[in-house]
């Protein structure tokens, strides 16, 4: 073979390996555009986001600056505290080192167009920043999932929202943190400072808890009595009349509210509400259901279901139209037996019944526990950090870190309990694996944006259980 020809063979060999290995290029970046396809959980989440909020960015653009020279927009910053929980990191330091990595801040800046700043960025704005701004964008926010009617199936009765009110402890803090740190004596004579939250949130059957106002605990600089949950409620009731001065709402409360004071503030506001009722509360109402256990012809139903492979048993009675301090209370209760255990749920409320709304007004008053398991207990134990102190020396800075965490536990919500998400997830898949699989979409693909584009101009609608 001569020289001329060898040169030719080599060449020729040289072109075959340039095109097999365009075509080996071409098929992974097909496998993986199907596979983003088929799956794309982060694009879903976008899509989740830009259907329910369309005018998101221009909402978080209208909060005013608070700053002589900005580096970032705060458009940019405020993203960047949101996408921290959103992404369930738990701490500011976790957001950090999630930025350090190059694949994930640039899809992030292309996901959600901004620049990803540092949290000690995020953390100098929050500081200066008035926390009403953030909840104001909150309260935006579900107010145009109230406009859309999303949450309209979730009513009792057919015409009231449940919001439940209950409050839970947020951190503890070093003495002289602020103020107003709420403090108590232990038995070994050591004083604890901490910082509690009451909140108030819409919820539902299927999972949502949607936290639609908050206040805090918090003493003034001058006072002889330390303020309380009961004491917040009140201020929080005045808050959310203000921010929905027309919803329909129906509150849900433990056996602390049973009482004078919070009859009053439903009625003046115009809530109905069901309230637990423990023995020990309000005497006179005990006295009277105890008279009226021993008439002939007591309100009383039963039924037998079976769920989850157990059959269960439950009988309802109920005592209405009790008067108590100018007030109709309504006492109605549920005995439940399931494998020969026994529980009983007691309840007061505005509410008339009769043998058919007596099982929704029973459901409705259990769905109390939702503040506890879908809210609190997944925002201090699922991701979000909900206990840690995202700032050491600023609770305006904690306010609106609590702010952000609510609105970004509103995002995962929508996309969780979505038809867009229960499409795709797998059988047995925790919603703790599809956190870690969004995130590491973020951190270890380049995200193929053509696929994001084709999801967000396609129409679709995204349904609930």
């Amino acid at each position: 073979m001569s020289t001329t020809q060898q040169r030719a063979y080599v060449y020729h060999k040289q072109k075959q390996q340039v095109c097999q290995r365009k075509k080996q290029r071409a098929r992974k970046k097909r496998r993986n555009r199907a596979r983003q396809e088929a799956r794309n959980l982060m694009f879903r989440l976008s899509k989740t986001i830009d259907h329910h909020f369309p005018d998101l960015y221009e909402k978080i653009a209208g909060i005013p600056e608070c700053r002589k020279q900005p580096q970032y927009a705060l458009l940019e910053l405020i993203m960047a505290g949101i996408a921290m929980f959103l992404f369930k990191k738990g701490s500011r330091n976790a957001m950090n080192n999630e930025r350090d990595e190059s694949t994930f801040r640039h899809n992030y800046e292309r996901l959600f167009k901004a620049r990803l700043p540092h949290m000690d960025t995020v953390e100098d704005v929050m500081e200066v920043l008035k926390d009403q701004h953030i909840e104001g964008l909150k309260t935006e926010l579900v107010k145009g999932l109230l406009a859309k009617k999303i949450l309209r199936r979730h009513r009792v009765v057919g015409h009231a929202y449940l919001v439940v009110i209950d409050g839970t402890h947020v951190m503890d803090v070093p003495a002289g943190h602020c103020p107003h740190c709420l403090h108590q004596t232990l038995k070994n004579g050591k004083i604890r400072y901490f910082h509690n939250v009451v909140e108030a949130k819409l919820i539902g059957e299927n999972g949502f808890c949607l936290s639609l106002a908050t206040v805090w605990s918090e003493n003034p600089e001058e006072y002889d009595k330390q303020d309380c949950e009961f004491t917040a409620f009140q201020r929080l009731a005045a808050k959310l009349k203000r921010c929905y001065p027309r919803l329909p709402i129906c509150v849900v409360a433990d056996g602390l509210y049973p009482n004078q004071t919070f009859f009053r503030v439903c009625h003046t506001q115009g809530w109905s509400w069901i309230v637990t009722f423990k023995e020990g509360n309000l005497p006179s109402i005990w006295k009277r259901v105890v008279q009226r256990h021993g008439l002939p012809h007591r309100r009383r139903r039963e039924e037998s279901l079976r769920q989850g492979g157990k059959q269960i048993h439950r009988t309802y009675e109920w005592h209405p139209c009790m008067p108590y301090q100018g007030f109709t209370v309504h006492w109605f209760a549920c005995e439940e037996v399931v494998d020969q255990t026994c529980t009983r749920f007691v309840y007061l409320s505005s509410l008339e019944m009769d043998c058919y709304s007596i099982l929704e007004l029973t459901e409705a008053g259990r769905l109390r526990w939702k503040i506890e398991n879908e809210g609190f207990d997944v925002q201090k134990h699922h991701g979000y950090g909900l206990g840690h102190q995202f700032s050491r020396c600023s609770m305006l800075a904690m306010k609106n870190y609590y702010q952000l965490m609510q609105i970004a536990h509103l995002f995962n919500q929508l996309f969780e309990l979505s038809s867009l998400l229960a499409e795709v997830r797998r059988p047995k898949e925790s919603l703790e694996h599809i956190g870690q699989c969004l995130v590491g979409e973020l951190r270890h693909e380049a995200l193929d944006f053509a696929v994001l584009t084709a999801l967000l101009a396609r129409r679709i609608r995204i349904r609930y259980a």
